[in-house]
């Protein structure tokens, strides 16, 4: 496979993964960004994002001198320019657009003749019709747009790039199709050619389906909880049917957040309503999505018999276990509500140092050590490994608010605590009582 000299425009974490990605593949890499700090940092081989296996890629590509970050690139010098910029929605759901027009500019002048614009953001269908508008108005017309969506989880985005579940290619043009496909030809994936609208459409349908099946599983985690069935079970077992699938996004929690599928499902049903179209189910997936926080609010202050003076401690900032990504945490936003009612707000998560808005003292026997109640926004291993009656000297009073279903509420039950998990039997507490 013939080495392709490769520009990628905005080196944040997708950017990033990208960049490292190329390059190992044995292409010619310079990512640019303008954020200088950001570049210097790449270009010394660190990396700020909890992404196993990102770091030392990295640090290898660089070694290898396939992979180069700088401020800014020589004009003329690139065959292709992928743009990583981002798109964030503005008040009526709507992407703004404007760095990736800003980046489609700079490529303009960085990309040789028939050179091609990749847009790896997600953007609205229709986008690439507009950037080739916008190059050929700046007597770029030989250029073309091809639109590569990402598929990247956080916390596994290394892994994601080198064993995608597929990989999508939308381009009017099938010489330039091909010739994109071919920079991914060292990844053994189904590659899916097709039109640039069906690409741009594909990364938005992916997480609004991801998040409505985030939405289904809190329904039918309530609807376990009126009936005293299992949900545990209830997910295992639609997790085993091989229409569903044993990755599915099943289970309890506060609600998806990150970066991706809250702006997406937002965006997406903009697009549906800028063409007079009304996305009933994805409407009700987000309506869905925004109501738990309250749920688990209005839970902890029934419990408590008001929040007004009471210290409760978040175990799990992060939108979601394994990484270190704050943007539209459920926990943050169920922090904020708490602290509208009046709590005081501790929070816990190896992996957060600092959250706005949240005391957070560094280690969890301090962030527990005198809390009316205790929040588990994750499902993880430190989170289930908390010894309740530990958990139980240390707090004030003896509450538990376990979002993902991940604790063993028998256990804590039996250590004393009052827990929102509805036991088909009554579980006695150590003083006697059933909780």
């Amino acid at each position: 496979m013939e080495a392709e000299r490769v520009l990628v425009i905005g080196v944040g974490r997708i950017g990033a993964v990208t960049a490292v990605g190329l390059a190992h593949l044995l292409h010619d890499v310079t990512g640019v960004d303008t954020n200088a700090g950001r570049v210097e940092e790449l270009q010394a081989g660190r990396l700020r994002e909890a992404e196993p296996g990102l770091r030392a890629a990295l640090q290898s590509a660089l070694r290898l001198r396939a992979l180069r970050f700088a401020p800014g690139a020589a004009p003329g010098g690139f065959d292709f320019a992928f743009l990583c910029v981002d798109t964030p929605p503005l008040s009526g759901g709507e992407p703004d657009l404007r760095q990736l027009f800003a980046a489609a500019e700079y490529a303009a002048r960085t990309l040789r003749p028939g050179g091609t614009v990749v847009t790896r953001s997600t953007v609205p269908p229709g986008t690439g019709d507009r950037l080739e508008a916008a190059l050929r108005a700046a007597g770029r017309g030989d250029l073309g747009v091809v639109h590569v969506p990402e598929f990247l989880r956080e916390g596994r985005a290394w892994e994601d790039f080198r064993e995608p579940d597929r990989i999508v290619v939308g381009a009017r043009d099938r010489v330039r199709c091909e010739r994109v496909a071919r920079l991914f030809a060292g990844i053994s994936a189904p590659v899916y050619r097709c039109d640039r609208v069906t690409a741009e459409l594909a990364k938005y349908a992916a997480n609004a389906f991801l998040a409505t099946t985030v939405s289904f599983a809190n329904e039918m985690a309530d609807l376990a909880a009126r009936l005293g069935a299992d949900p545990e079970v209830l997910f295992e077992t639609l997790r085993a049917d091989r229409r569903i699938g044993r990755e599915a996004y099943l289970g309890p929690g506060l609600g998806f957040g990150g970066h991706c599928l809250p702006k997406d499902t937002a965006a997406l049903e903009y697009v549906a309503a800028a063409r007079g179209l009304t996305l009933h189910q994805l409407r009700a997936t987000i309506r869905v999505n925004r109501e738990r926080v309250g749920q688990a609010a209005a839970w902890l202050d029934e419990a408590l018999g008001g929040l007004e003076g009471r210290t409760i401690a978040v175990l799990g900032l992060a939108f979601k276990p394994g990484t270190d990504d704050l943007r539209e945490s459920r926990a943050l936003a169920l922090a904020e509500a708490l602290a509208l009612r009046g709590a005081e707000v501790r929070g816990y998560d190896p992996l957060v140092r600092e959250a706005p808005g949240i005391c957070c003292p560094g280690t969890l026997p301090a962030a527990l050590e005198g809390a009316d109640a205790l929040v588990a926004a994750h499902r993880a291993d430190w989170v289930r490994a908390i010894d309740p009656c530990e958990a139980a000297v240390l707090m004030a009073r003896q509450v538990v608010y376990d979002a993902p279903g991940g604790i063993d509420h028998r256990a804590w039950a039996a250590a004393g605590f009052v827990t929102n998990r509805c036991l088909r039997e009554p579980v006695a507490a150590a003083d006697g009582s059933e909780r």
